[in-house]
């Protein structure tokens, strides 16, 4: 039986108990909004490729220092897409930025998943040779594009079937590995035009060449700049993924932020110190970088109608959710961190 004295000392320690059972559960809120903890694997190898500017978030979280600031330390590496894209599978490195090659790999029963994305429009410009002012001269040209399912490919393709030119019928495209070889090829007189992405589009004008399509306002959805690994490697190293991909949305909002900061980037990185051109490929894809980290099902939609039919005869029925785990950046988002940085969508 509680006697009137230990009920009344009961009830006066009740504030204390109570005071510190809110302290405890603030303070796992707290440690439940902090996603990710301790990165399980620090040093890191992170592929670009191609020197463009629709990088520059990727470029601007490492020298601003937001890898180090969430504990990894980045090495870069160039290679092209297809190349990119093997060294993931093959675990040569940690996080890509290989684009729709990932999904011919999946297709084929390769475990590798798209996790965050930061571009996932096409933004490009397809240029022709001086004495080309129409897409429709292109019939019975050839075109210049990087390599087969890349990006600049599927934006080729999509940009001539726009305007009534069927590729690989009414004009052939041929593959020369990067965009500053496309541009290469068009000044020599290779081929007849090329898709080409900022910078090489500013280079593309002052040696004279002709616009004849802005790829970027026919909002053709595509995989451009997103970020992959195997599915092993996401199950094994959740908080390296995470640390990643915030240092990446930090990355975006410093590029928006503080335009000389990028520009800075971009000079080092794909190799500018003209400031006009800095200028003009920082404006040409600022405006597209995602406020939100999660991959588009309709982008990896997109993605099966750009590849081949007769080798991949069941693309366009598969679900393009088994091709990215959004799991990362959704905790991010009900975790309050995206809020917390200023990251609106």
């Amino acid at each position: 039986m509680i006697t009137r004295s230990r009920k009344n000392r009961l009830c006066r320690g009740l504030p204390i108990i109570v005071g510190s059972g809110l302290v405890l559960m603030s303070s796992l809120g707290f440690a439940a909004s902090d996603v990710g903890g301790r990165p399980e694997k620090t040093e890191i190898v992170v592929v670009y490729t191609q020197p463009s500017g629709g990088f520059t978030p990727v470029w601007v979280a490492y020298e601003a220092g937001l890898f180090k600031k969430y504990g990894l330390n980045v090495k870069f590496q160039l290679l092209n897409p297809q190349v990119a894209a093997q060294a993931v599978v093959a675990g040569e490195v940690d996080f890509s930025t290989a684009g729709s090659e990932l999904i011919s790999a999946r297709l084929k029963g390769v475990p590798v998943k798209y996790f965050g994305g930061t571009l996932q429009q096409l933004i490009f410009q397809m240029w022709g040779a001086k004495e080309i002012t129409s897409i429709q001269q292109l019939r019975g040209k050839t075109v210049a594009a990087t390599t087969p399912r890349a990006a600049v490919d599927a934006a080729t393709r999509e940009t001539l079937k726009k305007n009534g030119i069927i590729p690989d019928k009414d004009v052939k495209i041929l593959y020369v590995q990067t965009v500053p070889a496309v541009l290469t090829s068009v000044i020599t007189g290779k081929t007849a035009a090329g898709t080409l992405s900022a910078p090489n589009t500013l280079k593309a004008r002052e040696a004279g060449l002709n616009l004849l399509a802005d790829i970027a306002k026919l909002n053709i959805p595509g995989i451009q700049v997103t970020y992959s690994a195997t599915e092993d490697y996401l199950k094994r190293n959740p908080n390296t993924t995470y640390a990643f991909l915030k240092a990446i949305a930090e990355g975006v909002l410093l590029a928006k932020r503080d335009p000389s900061v990028a520009k800075k980037a971009i000079a080092k990185y794909a190799k500018i110190d003209d400031p006009k051109m800095l200028d003009g490929t920082y404006d040409t894809f600022a405006p597209y970088w995602d406020n939100s980290l999660a991959v588009r099902a309709d982008v990896i939609q997109a993605q099966f109608d750009y590849l081949d039919e007769k080798e991949f005869p069941g693309a366009r029925n598969t679900d393009p959710r088994e091709f990215f785990d959004n799991s990362f950046a959704e905790n991010l988002e009900r975790s309050g961190f995206f809020q917390k940085i200023g990251f609106v969508k």
